[in-house]
């Protein structure tokens, strides 16, 4: 009954890591449902295989696998790579005694051994997690809280159950343990935890989008919102200086985030920005509009060439692979529309609608140029009619 029981709450809790990895498509959820999933999978196979069984050694190295698991997911839980990145380096070193302690469990015959290996390995990362969690806990008060909590649980279990009732010289199946309680308790405790951490992520970048915004900052990507954006562009209006307006937008966007997640999308967001950046002067401005829309403020009246020759250094910038997690994302292929004042508007209205116009008709069209100047794409479409 109690094996049943505990198989049905480690089975719902992957599913419940899977979901949320689907969804938001982070790390910290992948390594939550792998914890679960290798918990089934130990005690399932502790719990019912026999010492002298073939592969009988497999399940203890699942279990050397859970607490390899479980510290990556409290790593990415408590931020310690932001917020204690010294014991953060400890406890990465202490990966590579994890895989050298799953390569002798899965060898190991000596199921003992291995499961008091386990304990010593459980321990000592709970310690480095809890000396963590302490450093971390008046920034991330309720994770932080609610970790050390699991964890006086799992140690308080792993110091009381006998983890060698699980093999004995006459094999029966075994009475309920503390042990396998315990990890389970704490793993409940963890989907709160992380839960809480979403909830104060998503409060915090509240609070930051919204002083960067007040500040006329895009607080992702360090550009000019638009609040800064139509403030400057309103400035120069008033103060009758030519200028001229990129806008430029991200095709293929929603393909990103699909398929790398929303902080994927973040990382190719924040380097166009700063790609845009590196190619303006100190008195121009590079401002994010939307979710995938940026804009240029460019002062002075430069020709047309020189605008063309500008855009083509955007996109070919535009384009280069971006590094996210150890991968290369894709890019962003860019579209621009350009329009410029006096010439195109005499409003931020109008040369927005010019601009527009001119970006939407660089989008449809197949082939040429990845920008095109606002008063020229009617003339070309009626020209290839």
């Amino acid at each position: 009954m109690f094996d049943g029981v505990s198989y049905g709450l480690l089975a719902g809790l992957t599913t419940c890591g899977l979901v949320l990895l689907l969804v938001f498509g982070t790390k910290i959820h992948g390594w939550y449902a792998l914890s679960c999933a290798c918990a089934l999978a130990a005690f399932a196979g502790l719990n019912s295989l026999a010492p002298s069984t073939q592969f009988a050694q497999w399940p203890a190295a699942t279990l050397v696998l859970w607490t390899a698991c479980r510290l990556q997911f409290v790593r990415q839980l408590l931020r310690l790579e932001d917020f204690s990145p010294r014991l953060d380096r400890v406890a990465r070193a202490t990966l590579v005694i994890f895989a050298i302690a799953t390569l002798y469990a899965a060898l190991e015959t000596q199921r003992l051994w291995t499961l008091r290996m386990v304990q010593a390995l459980a321990v000592a990362s709970t310690v480095i997690l809890a000396a963590g969690a302490v450093k971390v806990l008046r920034r991330q008060p309720w994770p932080a809280a609610l970790f050390l909590a699991g964890a006086a649980l799992l140690l308080g279990g792993l110091s009381t159950a006998r983890m060698s009732a699980w093999i004995g010289p006459a094999w029966a199946p075994p009475q309920p343990n503390l042990v396998q309680a315990a990890v389970i308790v704490e793993l409940v405790i963890f989907i709160f935890a992380l839960g809480m951490r979403l909830r104060g992520d998503g409060a915090g970048e509240a609070g930051v989008q919204q002083k960067a915004e007040d500040s006329g900052t895009d607080a992702l990507t360090g550009a000019a919102s638009r609040a800064g954006f139509e403030s400057r562009a309103e400035e120069w209006l008033r103060d009758g200086r030519p200028f001229s307006l990129m806008l430029i937008d991200l095709n293929g966007f929603k393909a990103v985030n699909e398929r790398h997640g929303r902080a994927g999308g973040d990382a190719v967001l924040t380097a166009i920005a700063q790609r845009l950046r590196e190619q303006v002067r100190a008195d121009d401005m590079v401002a994010r509009l939307g979710s995938d829309e940026f804009a240029i403020l460019l002062v002075g009246s430069p020709p047309r060439q020189k605008l063309a020759e500008m855009a083509i250094r955007i996109e070919t910038a535009g384009a280069r692979p971006v590094a996210y997690e150890g991968r290369l994302l894709a890019g962003g292929e860019l579209s621009m529309g350009i329009a410029c004042h006096p010439a195109d508007g005499d409003t931020l209205a109008g040369l927005l609608e010019s601009a527009g116009r001119a970006l939407q008709h660089c989008k449809r069209q197949r082939m040429g140029p990845a920008y095109a100047f606002a008063g020229e794409h009617a003339g070309g479409a009626a020209a290839r009619e």
